[in-house]
């Protein structure tokens, strides 16, 4: 059985469950509203490991409130409660991650914290950090070590985490000439570049909207980033500061959203429309999309097997993955579909998977023992 945890518009988190096995008449997929909201949209979710018992679950709201929950089954009770008080009209939340110091949050105005959820012997006062304004996409590295941006007009920057919460040295009379482009703030580790400029010689404008880590474990120097003309750029920190690679994949109006899959070299990648498709990182090119969309898919959660997706049209689906081929360019064998899909009733905004796959035993009828009515096979019946 393989679980995903929602949120909607109205500021409910629901359990998804989709078990393969079901028996012939019953559902596969399964809704367990676990936690409900107070009427405010939840932009962020954020899960802790497996081996945490029980997990430690975060989620950030449009009205600038956040809440830690403690995660058991589907049993849910709140460990700590706060509010982004930086958090102005017309911004949100872009990013939550929850690490053992506590629970890093962004929002799209540049207010970063990281919210301790110690209490002994009193409570921690939170950590804070300002980051530039005009933020779309923000995401911790899977060591957590550092963390990338990106945005409106805001190139894609990569930041050392521990520094970012140093306190800015102040501004002396020296410093009052105008300050280098390409000048890197205090925390910040590296910082990309623009694509080239058009054929006509015209600059491209530069709207980051969705980012993630391609490498697993502690690797974090290879980037990817969705923008709202349609791009996929594709980062190596250690190399150069433009992208290594360019595509142009999205059909509509921009990249929604984009996921590093669980098999080597797959990506998904949702756009504005109502594309859904899986990316070679190899060469850039679709190698396959799934059908049946009605709406823009804004969150995508991968797992081991399946992938699941929260779209626009009010429905969770749960889609089938493939390997890619073993050399780029090589028709795809086997191509993914939609395998279930369930209504929400509210519009999901976000969705992620829960780390663990259950096993659920498939039950066999106790007459039916094909062993005992199979008849014994004599090795000197063959015809002649």
């Amino acid at each position: 059985m393989h679980r995903f945890l929602a949120g909607d518009e109205l500021g409910n988190i629901k359990a998804i469950c989709y078990n393969p096995n079901a028996a012939q008449g019953e559902d596969k997929t399964t809704t367990t509203t676990i936690n409900h909201g107070a009427q405010h949209a939840i932009h962020v979710l954020a899960l802790g490991s497996t081996s945490e018992k029980p997990q430690l679950l975060a989620a950030g709201f449009s009205d600038g409130s956040a809440t830690a929950l403690s995660l058991q089954d589907l049993d849910v009770s709140e460990v700590h409660r706060w509010k982004e008080t930086r958090l102005r009209d017309g911004h949100r939340y872009i990013g939550l991650e929850t690490s053992e110091r506590g629970i890093f949050s962004c929002t799209s105005n540049g207010a970063m914290r990281l919210t301790s959820l110690k209490n002994d012997p009193e409570p921690m006062p939170p950590q804070l950090s300002a980051l530039p304004t005009r933020l779309q996409a923000w995401r911790m590295s899977p060591n957590q070590e550092s963390f990338t941006y990106g945005g409106d007009e805001v190139e894609v920057s990569v930041w050392d985490t521990e520094r970012a919460f140093f306190p800015r040295p102040e501004s002396t009379g020296s410093e009052n000439k105008k300050r280098k482009r390409d000048t890197l703030f205090p925390g910040e580790i590296w910082r990309g570049k623009n694509v080239q400029n058009d054929h006509l010689g015209l600059r491209q404008p530069l709207r980051i909207t969705s980012l993630t880590y391609l490498a697993p474990s502690s690797a974090s120097h290879h980037l990817a980033a969705g923008t709202e003309l349609g791009h996929v750029h594709r980062y190596d920190t250690r190399t150069a500061r433009r992208p290594v690679s360019n595509w142009k994949v999205g059909k509509m109006s921009g990249i929604k959203a984009l996921e590093k899959g669980m098999l080597e070299h797959e990506l998904f990648v949702s756009d504005n429309g109502n594309s859904l498709f899986a990316l070679d990182l190899r060469n850039g090119h679709i190698a396959y999309g799934y059908k049946g969309l009605s709406g823009a898919v804004a969150s995508i959660a991968p797992s081991p097997s399946i992938l699941a997706s929260a779209c626009l049209d009010r429905y969770v689906r749960i889609h089938s993955t493939f390997p890619l081929p073993q050399q780029a360019g090589q028709q795809q064998g086997r191509k993914g579909e939609v395998l279930d899909k369930v209504y929400m009733k509210s519009t999901p905004t976000v969705i992620v998977w829960d780390r663990a796959v259950k096993q659920v035993p498939v039950a066999v009828p106790e007459d039916d023992d094909v062993w005992e009515t199979m008849e014994t096979a004599d090795g000197n019946s063959d015809e002649e």
